[in-house]
């Protein structure tokens, strides 16, 4: 059984544009960016940027520069490339290649390598 605690926090529009400014600066000035870091750093709910649309372009702006750093990281080697390719699959990247043969409606001649 879940029992919700208190109700979520909410932020006034000054509060916002505080948190979009700091997040900016983070992005800017971090060579990896992490929500979770910056949530925590901040005392910030990390569901509070999905909850709220104000920070929508400044998270895909992070992931954005995350997944590039993270593949350039791996591809010089200065990254541990088993951690980066952790990190880029929760980004949506696969490590399985698809080979579909026949035509593109029939499905039964599916080739998966993993």
């Amino acid at each position: 059984m879940t029992r919700n605690v208190g109700r979520p926090r909410t932020y006034s529009k000054e509060q916002i544009e505080e948190i979009k400014e700091k997040l900016s600066n983070y992005i800017d000035n971090s060579s990896v960016p992490i929500i979770a870091e910056f949530a925590y750093q901040n005392d910030i709910s990390r569901q509070t940027f999905y909850d709220y649309e104000e920070f929508s372009t400044l998270i895909k702006k992070l992931l954005d520069k995350k997944e590039a750093q993270l593949e350039r990281g791996a591809l010089s080697s200065i990254l541990n490339s088993t951690m980066a390719v952790f990190s880029l699959k929760q980004l949506g990247w696969r490590d399985k290649q698809e080979i579909q043969m026949g035509n593109a409606d029939d499905k039964a001649f599916k080739v998966e390598w993993k």
